[in-house]
């Protein structure tokens, strides 16, 4: 189980959030330096900056919206790999906590699923953390218990944007579901699934 994924009982009722990227607007591109064999403290405290905003958030997520914010079309070798270097110094210095491909603030927990925001390009299956699916599937069967196992998933879909032929969109949030009733998070599987209250 994914430490920032949380117990059903503890949703909140306001678990279904628009994503909005972080907004940079009023930086100025020249105090985020992407030059040097080592990461600028400028550019450390931006890119935490932007963990901070969008936590939990992909690696290639991080790296496009550090671009856009520099107005660059594409990232060289060396570009990204100074973005990389200040998420590491982040990790180790305890401020940034890595679960798989994604980043975010250590033990915040994922407390909202972010659905499309209107006009803005979907995120991917792959680009959407565990967590914050789980979340989704959390505040689904929070909102209406009861229902069966396909409807949720059909559901957490539709809510991410996705369709039923979205590659990999299906068995990404039945793999989810599968982990929140093996947790004990969920009973009544798979035809009428409620939450359980934290033991």
């Amino acid at each position: 189980m994914s430490k920032d994924a949380i117990r059903l009982a503890e949703v909140d009722k306001d678990w279904d959030v628009p994503y909005q990227p972080a907004d940079f607007l009023d930086l100025d591109r020249a105090s985020i330096p992407l030059t040097g064999r080592t990461p600028a403290p400028s550019l450390v405290e931006f890119v935490h900056q932007l963990i901070a905003a969008e936590g939990p958030i992909h690696e290639e997520v991080l790296l496009l919206h550090a671009r856009e914010v520099r107005h660059l079309k594409s990232f060289t070798a060396s570009k990204k790999k100074l973005i990389l270097a200040a998420v590491e110094q982040l990790v180790e210095g305890g401020r940034v906590a890595v679960d798989g491909e994604f980043f975010d603030l250590p033990g915040r927990p994922c407390r909202y699923a972010r659905r499309p925001f209107p006009g803005l390009t979907k995120r991917t299956v792959e680009r959407v953390a565990p967590a914050e699916r789980q979340t989704a599937l959390a505040g689904l069967i929070h909102d209406e218990p009861g229902r069966p196992y396909g409807e949720v998933v059909a559901d957490a879909v539709r809510f991410f944007g996705w369709t039923a032929g979205t590659p990999g969109a299906k068995s990404a949030l039945a793999g989810d579901l599968y982990r929140l009733r093996d947790q004990g998070r969920i009973t009544g599987w798979p035809d009428s699934l409620v939450g359980q209250a934290p033991s």
